[in-house]
């Protein structure tokens, strides 16, 4: 007859129950994903913001639940959607830098450009198609 100690067995199933919970919560995430890339589909890509003259690259991707965005070879940020309005968002940077987004629909219905305040400026950018 061969014993089995209570704790082995509990063990054994706090490690299951944590594997299949972490497996959960992973196709939870991606569902999520899929969900947030078909409801921001019409702003997701890139946009280029002229700068005095300089082209700054700015993209916006959905990752692990949430929407990002950021300068080419920057640090991301994510954007917090404002209630009440689709098209805008906020962001709170690592550094503590405080911007709000929005992005602007031409007649057709489709994003044509974002428009970024904050850090007393006004930029302007344009989707690339």
């Amino acid at each position: 007859m061969i014993q089995v100690s209570f704790r082995r067995v509990f063990s054994v199933v706090t490690v299951f129950a944590l594997i299949v919970a972490v497996g959960g919560l992973a196709v939870m995430a991606q569902e999520s994903d899929d969900a947030l890339k078909k409801k921001y589909a019409p702003i997701l890509g890139d946009y280029e913001f002229d700068m005095e003259g300089q082209v700054m690259l700015v993209s916006f991707w959905v990752e692990n639940g949430g929407l990002w965005g950021g300068p080419e070879g920057q640090e991301a940020a994510e954007l917090t959607p404002v209630e009440g309005n689709e098209l805008k968002f906020e962001i709170n940077t690592a550094d503590g830098q405080y911007m709000e987004l929005e992005f602007i629909k031409e007649e057709s219905g489709e994003v044509v450009k974002c428009i970024v305040l904050g850090m007393g400026m006004e930029m302007e950018g344009v989707k690339i198609k």
